[in-house]
């Protein structure tokens, strides 16, 4: 695999800066292109997250009831049933209840293609979002939370003194837009820690992948909804 990656990693369009410009349908579009299915399958994957926040953002936020998410056949039934059960769930409960099946189908992937980066930043990540909900519930003094199960393996618990640090740093901003970009940067920051460049290896071609999707999430955030979205896309 690994001479299929060099030449894959090569053709890939380059890691923006934070904010600029992105190719991240040119990225996946790279991945799916590629005779290995594996490679394939983790584009799928990675791009339904965009479906969950736009299903999210759609019928929860901008209260579009004819919203139909999209849907990919690669992935498992169970989690498409998952996904579409939001006409009839709560939000917190269907944001909770999504991210840990996307979360849990995240970390069986990393062990089933090798890679231990994938399943390690499943873990780092659901572990901050666990975090950044129980700050938000104790600043609105909200004490009828939802109860956010852990994912196979403890998932929250191997980073949670990292992560935590990070939440009560990012609570320290006045600013909304500043705190999400430290957040981000932070999540850049543990992707190029846990990889290495030019190994042309599956870890590397992950974290470009988890990166390229930050960047993603930049070019596509509206003006018009502000913080409303930037608190709607980092819930679980």
């Amino acid at each position: 695999m690994s001479a299929n990656l060099y030449y894959l990693m090569t053709m890939l369009p380059s890691l923006p800066a934070l904010g600029e410009r992105v190719e991240y349908s040119e990225a996946l579009s790279k991945l799916r292109e590629d005779k290995d299915g594996s490679i394939s399958y983790l584009a799928d994957l990675l791009e339904s997250e965009l479906s969950i926040e736009e299903c999210g953002r759609q019928y929860y936020v901008l209260g579009n009831k004819d919203y139909v998410p999209t849907l990919y056949d690669a992935l498992p039934e169970s989690f498409s049933e998952i996904l579409n059960s939001y006409k009839f769930t709560d939000e917190a409960v269907w944001l909770s209840t999504v991210y840990k099946a996307w979360f849990s189908l995240i970390l069986d992937v990393g062990r089933k293609f090798g890679s231990g980066l994938l399943s390690r930043w499943a873990k780092w990540e659901y572990s901050l979002r666990l975090n950044l909900i129980a700050a938000r519930l104790n600043k609105s003094g909200n004490e009828q939370s939802v109860k956010f199960e852990v994912l196979p393996d403890d998932l929250s618990s191997d980073y949670s003194y990292e992560t935590l640090a990070l939440v009560t740093a990012y609570k320290s901003f006045n600013e909304p837009f500043e705190a999400e970009k430290y957040l981000d940067q932070s999540r850049i920051d543990f992707l190029r820690r846990e990889s290495t460049q030019f190994s042309f290896s599956i870890d590397e071609l992950v974290s470009y992948m988890l990166e390229m999707r930050i960047h993603n999430r930049y070019s596509q955030l509206s003006p018009e909804l502000g913080n409303k979205i930037l608190e709607e896309v980092t819930k679980l």
